[in-house]
């Protein structure tokens, strides 16, 4: 499963959107991101060709030995309209800006193909992918008086797509300083979407009141990310829902915090006033066999059901054609499996979707050879089995992987991955043949770009250590979420210094209802606090499944990431990344997109 698969890539008609223009022919190119690609055939041309096909890697190499200096006026030009291009395709939103800052302003437009906004979309998707998603808002916004249809609507929902992803801090900071009314319009309907994302019935309420004071507002006159629909929504929502988690045996802890998070989020739309549906739990750890119990459930009225978390239950769950009622199972089944029954869908915090990130984020930064580092047993394998498949995928190359015990051999697994034993074999063979005694600095290996690492925080504390002491101390390591704990430690993270991580919002926002939980319930600071996430994203889900189901790019802000659906009802988690500074994380990344392998020529 390609986690990219619902990233909005719609084709655009270039011949809407370059009327005005003359000159070289042109052609539009479907793209995996969200503004069209302006492509020519002059000089450059093969680069274009390799854009066009989607041979990313083939073009970075073909344009990496190319002097622009060198390059008549119109070429010169044309070589950094391909590199913004290409940094885009890439995610690689620094790159992008430098590019299109390369030139004065305008000088782009002097290549006949590119139309005058099209360097505007470039300028916005490349602000987005940096995370800054205010300025890609804003750029859009500049540009929206200028465009007409198909290019209208699509930087319409672009300017959505941007303001869904800041911060409700940062909306609310921006709105009370401004007075303008198409800016504040945009604001203040992002602020009461972001701020009644638990009751979609506020949502609704506060909706209707907004267009009645925006009512000449461009997004009341085009209500943009489908929330045309949120009246269907509403009136469609679940009365009675079935939890079923094991809430006693070996995974009763797990299922507890599950529960906790759920009813913390449930309490919190109740205490604000939003009508909130009947409960019925079901201890799962009770029934030995998951189908009778399922069915008991639906026979009790339940009208959706959340859980169950055991893979082999969802599994069972996979074998039915179609299922009675709406089923968000909080975990995978067969992740690949091409016919899943309609009403299941799977949502749950899988480690090889971290692992995957991890390789597409270690792709953006221009990285081609990787080793990886895990702990032995099943847990580790399967990291490593989808980070090598996915890197792999993008045309990386996995030079070596080893596996740790975590007792004590850190530093033997570690020599043999970096060969630095290799190299102290080479200086006694040295010594041996010269008969003489010669200085000497062991070395590891030098065909390496990065580290790949998937390690609990005590284990990553003893291994970033251990790597400057064989001589990899500057390699980039990029890890799972597994070396935070989710707790600023500082004085034990300093050890973490530079390695770069995924993690969900929910431990970097610090939220009032994960201080809430912390408080009510301590032993949430622990390992269980990611799953109270987990809960929380249940509830925020019911109201919200057919929305993702229905509308192909529709995207839900949750604790645990920023949710979208594919095709075959996965729930499908975008995390940020962050990278330990001081002890502390701290956030560095804005989108982490699919970057294809260039395929043979």
């Amino acid at each position: 499963m390609d986690m990219m698969n619902n990233r909005i890539a719609p084709l655009i008609l270039l011949s809407v959107l370059l009327a005005a223009c003359s000159g070289q022919p042109t052609k539009t190119v479907e793209t995996n991101d969200d503004a069209p690609v302006f492509v020519s055939k002059g000089q450059l041309s093969n680069i274009d060709t390799m854009i066009s096909n989607g041979r990313l890697l083939d073009a970075e190499h073909a344009l990496e030995i190319i002097d622009p200096l060198g390059l008549p006026e119109l070429d010169h030009i044309h070589y950094y309209w391909l590199s913004a291009n290409l940094a885009i395709e890439l995610s690689r939103g620094d790159d992008a800006l430098s590019a299109l800052n390369a030139l004065p302003p305008g000088e782009f437009v002097k290549l006949p193909w590119v139309a005058p906004y099209a360097p505007g979309f470039l300028r916005s998707q490349a602000l987005f992918l940096k995370g800054e998603f205010i300025a890609s808002a804003r750029e859009r916004m500049f540009m929206s008086e200028a465009l007409k249809g198909d290019a209208y609507r699509f930087n319409h929902e672009g300017i959505w797509k941007s303001l869904n992803q800041a911060s409700l801090s940062e909306l609310e900071g921006l709105n009370a300083k401004t007075t303008t009314y198409a800016y504040k319009g945009w604001l203040e309907l992002a602020i009461i979407m972001k701020r009644h994302q638990m009751d979609i019935d506020r949502q609704l309420s506060s909706l209707r009141l907004w267009q009645s004071q925006y009512a000449q507002h461009p997004a009341a006159e085009q209500l943009p990310g489908g929330l045309d629909q949120l009246e269907t929504y509403v009136l469609n929502k679940p009365k009675h829902i079935a939890l079923m988690l094991p809430l006693s045996g070996k995974l009763g802890s797990t299922g507890k915090a599950i529960r906790d998070g759920l009813f913390a989020a449930y309490y919190q739309a109740q205490k604000a006033g939003a009508e909130v549906p009947s409960i019925r739990v079901y201890d799962t750890a009770k029934s030995t066999n998951f189908w009778d119990l399922y069915k008991k459930g639906v026979m009790d009225g339940a009208q959706l059901v959340i859980g169950p978390i055991q893979k082999l239950s969802v599994e069972r769950l996979q074998q039915e054609s179609q299922l009675p009622v709406p089923t968000l199972a909080l975990n995978y089944g067969v992740r690949d499996f091409g016919e899943n029954p309609d009403n299941l869908y799977q949502f749950g915090l899988a480690v090889e979707d971290e692992a995957e990130l991890a390789a597409r984020y270690a792709r953006q930064q221009g990285y081609e050879r990787a080793v990886a580092l895990m702990p032995k047993g099943p847990w580790g394998e399967r990291v490593f089995k989808r980070f090598s498949e996915v890197w792999q995928g993008q045309g990386g190359q996995v030079v070596e992987a080893k596996f740790f015990s975590g007792k004590g051999d850190y530093n033997r697994v570690i020599r043999d991955l970096f060969a630095v034993e290799d190299s102290e074999r080479r200086a006694k063979s040295l010594r041996k043949q010269l008969g003489q005694k010669i200085e000497f600095q062991a070395r590891r290996r030098e065909d390496v770009d990065f580290i790949f690492l998937a390690a609990l925080p005590q284990q990553a504390r003893q291994i970033k250590p251990t790597l400057a002491f064989n001589y990899a101390g500057s390699l980039p390591v990029i890890a799972t979420s597994h070396i935070y704990s989710g707790q600023l430690q500082t004085s034990k993270d300093r050890d973490l210094e530079n390695i770069v991580f995924c993690d969900i919002p929910w431990v970097f926002e610090n939220s009032q209802l994960r201080k809430d939980i912390h408080k009510l319930w301590p032993k949430s600071k622990s390992a269980f606090d990611r799953l109270f996430a987990l809960g929380v994203d249940s509830y925020q889900l019911y109201t919200r499944l057919g929305q993702l189901k229905v509308l192909n790019h529709s995207q839900v802000q949750g604790q645990t990431g920023l949710l979208s659906m594919d095709q075959h009802g996965q729930i499908i988690r975008y995390l940020p990344f962050a990278t330990f500074t001081k002890g502390r994380p701290k956030l560095t990344q804005g989108v982490i997109k699919s970057v294809e392998a260039s395929p043979e020529t």
